[in-house]
């Protein structure tokens, strides 16, 4: 039987646990964010974790036990929604890897940036009308006239701004932007679908989901130019983008 490398192995459930509620040292956040960037298994459960947790989350209240009458003696227990949290979390753990980044303020700026661009590309495109004036909005102009609509946008406690696009042959790309520089991402984890760079003191970070490499590479070295380059070197590259894209195939996702 052929060994299955890429699926979380069940002794990994404790840390990834830790990971989704934020309690990792960085350097293991960074390591478990290495492992979602390069394994489908492993970002395909962060879209089936992060469902689940919706739905504890829609709970109704009356739905959650009933206290005991205020004259019976006080009994330690879990608080009732942090019992269902449990018991789903536990039922969930043999076919569902647990990882889901809540608190953008305490985690590395790839690990939230991944977990961001998962819970983008899972969700149903609905055109944003405009896209808010920030550092990232003459990138999402430049996009928008190759057809790449942004669908989704998110400032974060820290400053970091997410902006999702879409484009007609279904492809998914995000652009991540920090008010600050940032580590350069891993090279050995699928540099295809994953670029970063700073440019002005800030850092940037694409991620796409199914798009070819050869298109995402082009992108990537436009986008960088955008942001880095005088204006006669991003011309060149503008155009063989344009050239690209009229003649691209649907996106392998």
């Amino acid at each position: 039987m052929p060994d299955r490398v890429d699926q979380p192995l069940p002794s990994d459930w404790e840390k990834l646990n830790a990971f989704a509620d934020g309690e990792l040292a960085p350097a293991e956040q960074r390591a478990v964010a290495e492992r979602l960037a390069s394994s489908p298994e492993t970002a395909e459960t962060l879209r089936g974790i992060v469902r689940l947790k919706q739905e504890l989350r829609a709970l109704p209240a009356d739905e959650a036990p009933l206290r005991p009458p205020l004259s019976a003696p006080p009994r330690p227990r879990l608080r009732p929604l942090a019992a269902i949290a449990a018991a789903l979390v536990i039922a969930a753990a043999a076919t569902l890897t647990p990882i889901l980044l809540r608190r953008d303020t305490a985690e590395t700026f790839l690990a939230a940036s991944l977990a961001a661009h998962e819970q983008f590309a899972s969700s149903a495109p609905r055109p944003l009308a405009t896209v808010a004036p920030t550092a990232a909005l003459p990138v999402a102009s430049e996009l928008a006239r190759l057809g790449l609509q942004p669908i989704w946008q998110a400032t974060s406690a820290a400053g970091q701004v997410r902006i999702g696009f879409v484009g007609a042959r279904g492809c998914r790309l995000s652009m991540h932007v920090s008010p600050h520089a940032e580590p350069a991402p891993v090279p050995d984890q699928g540099a295809q679908t994953l670029a970063g760079w700073n440019a002005g003191g800030r850092g940037y970070l694409l991620i796409a989901t199914g798009m070819p490499p050869a298109r995402f590479e082009l992108i990537t070295g436009f986008i960088k130019a955008l942001t880095s380059e005088p204006a006669d070197r991003v011309e060149p590259l503008r155009t063989a983008l344009q050239n690209d894209w009229r003649s691209a195939q649907p996106c392998l996702a």
